[in-house]
This record gives C-alpha cells, structure tokens and sequence, in this order.
C-alpha cells in the first residue's frame, strides 16, 4: 500500500533569556554565526522616539501607589528635574 508523508509545522513563541541565546550561538559553526551577524546587519533595530512624561504626572503615579512616604515623593521630584532629560 502506498504511503504519504505529511510534515506539519507547529509554531509557538518563546521567552529565551539572552544567556540561553548565547549559549546557543556559541554551539553553531563559523559559518552559521557569520550567516546571523549578515542577517543582524540587514536589518538593525529601529529606535522609537522617547515619550517624556512630565515630572508632576510621574510624581503622581508614584502617590497614587500610597506606597511611598512623602519625603521619599520629594527626593524622587527633585531627582528627576536634576536629570538631563528635564534640565
């Protein structure tokens, strides 16, 4: 009796830490890493554009949380506008 031979693809997404991914790497050959590194360089990773909150609504954010003393709340404040990003 002839016989068919049906390949089925199963895909599902998992969470692999960065040392697990270098681990892995490091067991492939030259030519397989060389293949990756091209594949890498085609297409880099696009950076988005930073969403700066303002510092009163982070500062609320926190308080809402009632998890923070106040003086906590003020040093955090003073903080951030002492940051470059709020300079």
């Amino acid at each position: 009796m002839p016989q068919l031979t049906l390949k089925e693809t199963i895909t599902r997404k998992i969470d692999i830490s960065t040392d697990t991914l270098c681990k892995i790497i490091e067991q492939l050959s030259e030519q397989e890493r060389k293949s990756i590194l091209i594949k890498l360089k085609s297409n880099p990773t696009a950076l988005k554009a930073f969403k700066k909150d303002k510092v009163q609504s982070i500062i609320a954010d926190f308080a809402e949380l009632n998890m923070y003393e106040n003086d906590f709340l003020k040093d955090l404040e003073e903080g951030l506008k002492k940051t470059s990003l709020y300079r």
